[in-house]
């Protein structure tokens, strides 16, 4: 019927539809050519080189630091007990401030002696605390509480007085000029030598030996923990080979739980975590200062600290 169809077209647009139709029905599979295959490509690990720009170290500058420190002294035992002490003021006054003359002497064998080409300046302290080893209980330094500063104006001498017949010799104390001060000074108050300060602007960087130390105390707080931006001590110091500059990370202790999951107790101990960073500014012979810069939780005392 279709051949029939096809072979005797009745009209112009019939024959032009009928074409399109034929067209269609006697169109034939057949198989061709087998393509050619696609370019395989094998993939190797390999290594690429780029260039990295050049890390920029931070520099951390004292004014960035300043906020958070007052001055920190970290005294031996000996230091603290040949400090000098203030006597009195003018007129007997008892408490003393920024401007006032102070009347101070000194240990024997230590006496304020006046050298007239130095500016002779003092840290005044009070209330020196032992700071221990968390650990063995030894006293690796004393902590004074940095109340002010005092310049040696006249030194410390001896006057002989008579007396119903008698040479008496007195001691004439030294005089200061108290320079600043955070609160009233008073008798009793202790100086020494203010030491030639330390800094420099630091370039952070890692220590190149291991660390192992821990946090013992909170600068200039009686509490235990510690924030962002405060400074703690640390049982290390230049003896461990620690120095200004040095960063190191801050590990909370893991906290100890007993497991009764399965019916006998079982004491476990949690593996230490990672907590944030902390600078070494300033160290001294078994203690060092450092300032937190970075925590995800509180600081605390007892906390460890290690090489990053």
């Amino acid at each position: 019927m279709a051949s029939h169809t096809c072979n005797n077209p009745t009209s112009k647009k019939r024959r032009g539809v009928l074409a399109l139709a034929c067209g269609l029905f006697s169109a034939q599979l057949a198989l061709g050519a087998e393509p050619p295959a696609p370019p395989t490509e094998h993939l190797k690990p390999q290594v690429r080189a780029q260039e990295v720009p050049a890390r920029i170290i931070e520099v951390l500058k004292r004014n960035a630091i300043e906020p958070f420190l007052a001055e920190p002294l970290v005294l031996d035992e000996a230091a603290v007990q040949n400090a000098a002490r203030i006597v009195g003021g003018p007129e007997d006054r008892v408490l003393l401030a920024r401007g006032d003359r102070a009347y101070a002497l000194g240990a024997p064998g230590a006496e304020l002696i006046l050298n007239p080409d130095a500016n002779q300046y003092f840290q005044i302290f009070r209330h020196a605390k032992p700071l221990k080893d968390l650990g063995t209980g030894e006293v690796l330094g004393y902590e004074a509480q940095f109340i002010g500063s005092a310049r040696l104006v006249r030194g410390q001498s001896t006057a002989d007085t008579l007396s119903e017949g008698q040479t008496i010799t007195s001691a004439v104390p030294a005089s200061l000029e108290i320079t600043s001060s955070k609160e009233e000074l008073r008798r009793g108050d202790r100086l020494i030598a203010r030491p030639v300060s330390p800094w420099k602007d630091l370039s952070a960087h890692a220590p190149e030996q291991d660390v192992e130390a821990q946090i013992i105390s909170v600068y200039g707080s009686a509490v235990v923990n510690a924030a962002q931006n405060q400074v703690v001590v640390i049982d290390r110091g230049a003896a461990n080979g620690l120095e200004p500059g040095h960063v190191l990370a801050i590990q909370r202790r893991g906290q100890q739980l007993i497991d009764r999951s399965q019916g006998i107790p079982l004491a476990l101990q949690l593996p230490d975590e990672r907590n944030g960073l902390a600078l070494v500014f300033l160290t001294f012979e078994k203690l060092s200062y450092a300032l937190v810069v970075e925590i995800s939780d509180t600081v605390r005392i007892g906390d460890r600290m290690r090489k990053p």
